[in-house]
């Protein structure tokens, strides 16, 4: 899916993306630059805890206070696409006309119901571009940008776009809401990152160890798990270790080419009896115009503990191997056996498309066919597999 869009622009609405993970007061600035790419009015990121049946974060920028709260008092329950929401994946961009052909409804018939007539409308929101950043049993995470009747509706580059956005807005939401919305941007940073419960790892372009806060050292000392080798941030799998280090490679280079890469790279304990210890996600530091001033170090690994629930295997996958989640997706029909053809089916998506996912699977994990997929998912699932020499 092909963006056209100006670079510039898209790198500066990225590194607002990235200044909100650790100062959520400019969240509203990061989706103002976000809307600005489509021409959208609003733009919302939300995540919630589906276990208590609560948000946990959300940001919000434009939208009339006064149809917003009618939004969340009464005409949030009347959406139509409730029903569908859950089918959609981490990744997935949609507009209201594939939320349309999905629920399986003419467009009319549901332009006419009280959500759009009563509320959409007269709020002045045509249509909207929207991705899913997080989905499991206990959690999910939608981005969204909304555009006005004045312009056209969401087209493919709209979408296209929103694309683009979403792994990055994933990584900092995601950072956002394990730090509960407590900003970074002390004039100490390292003082506020040592009265933090989640473990930092701040690292240079080389992944060698500027500074760790106590719960870090915590896991330093118990070498579980993550290690120091030689001084460079490593962790008990290669794969993980392999992961962690490009993405803060790529992190130090052009955190605008970071893709889904670092994001809740799951890490194996030292104990063969716990298949997934923590999770790791990996924030650049190096850009924006708040994140620079920090710190010198061109990355920051947030480690926190994955025991109540364990990454999805696709979610997994991508974070190891940078794969987007189709992309995952597809490695997973193929390593269960599957051929192309059956893959397709099962993703709903062109025979052709998966020959081409396919290449830059083998490309990225470097393997070369099926076997050796199915060896990597083996590896993933198995607590013994895969432990780092020391």
């Amino acid at each position: 899916m092909h963006a056209d869009i100006s670079p510039s622009q898209l790198s500066s609405a990225i590194g607002k993306i990235y200044d909100s993970a650790v100062e959520p007061a400019l969240w509203p600035e990061a989706l103002e630059a976000c809307c600005g790419l489509i021409g959208a009015t609003l733009g919302s990121v939300s995540l919630y805890d589906l276990e208590n049946q609560k948000k946990n974060f959300t940001a919000r920028w434009g939208g009339d206070p006064y149809w917003m709260e009618l939004l969340h008092s009464k005409y949030a329950k009347l959406d139509p696409f409730w029903e569908i929401y859950p089918t959609f994946q981490v990744g997935d961009v949609a507009n209201t006309a594939m939320l349309v052909k999905r629920l399986g409804v003419e467009e009319d018939k549901i332009r006419q119901l009280p959500f759009f007539t009563e509320w959409a409308e007269p709020a002045g929101y045509r249509d909207v571009a929207a991705s899913v950043l997080l989905r499991s049993s206990t959690r999910s995470g939608t981005f969204e940008l909304f555009v006005p009747p004045t312009r056209d509706r969401v087209g493919s580059n709209d979408l296209a776009v929103v694309s683009l956005l979403t792994p990055h807005m994933r990584r900092a939401a995601s950072i956002s809401d394990l730090l509960d919305m407590r900003s970074l941007a002390a004039s100490t940073f390292e003082e506020t990152l040592e009265a933090l419960s989640v473990a930092v790892v701040l690292v240079d372009a080389n992944s060698s160890i500027l500074y760790s806060n106590h719960s870090a050292r915590r896991m330093f000392r118990a070498r579980d798990p993550i290690l120091s080798q030689r001084s460079m941030l490593a962790a008990c799998g290669m794969d993980a270790t392999t992961a962690i280090r490009e993405a803060i490679a790529r992190a130090a280079l052009d955190e605008s080419e970071l893709g889904y890469g670092g994001i809740g790279v799951p890490l194996k304990s030292q104990d063969t009896q716990t298949p997934f210890h923590s999770i790791a996600h990996v924030l650049p530091l190096k850009s924006g115009e708040l994140r620079p001033g920090l710190s010198l170090a061109a990355a920051a690994v947030f480690i926190t503990p994955s025991a109540k629930n364990a990454t999805p295997p696709f979610e997994a996958l991508a974070a190891l191997y940078d794969l987007t989640p189709t992309e995952a997706r597809v490695m997973i029909e193929i390593a269960s056996g599957n051929n192309r053809a059956t893959a397709a089916a099962a993703l709903g998506i062109a025979n052709s498309t998966v020959k081409t996912h396919l290449a830059r699977v083998f490309e990225k994990t470097r393997t070369s066919g099926q076997s050796e997929l199915a060896k990597l998912i083996t590896d993933l699932t198995s607590p013994a597999a895969n432990r780092t020499e020391t």
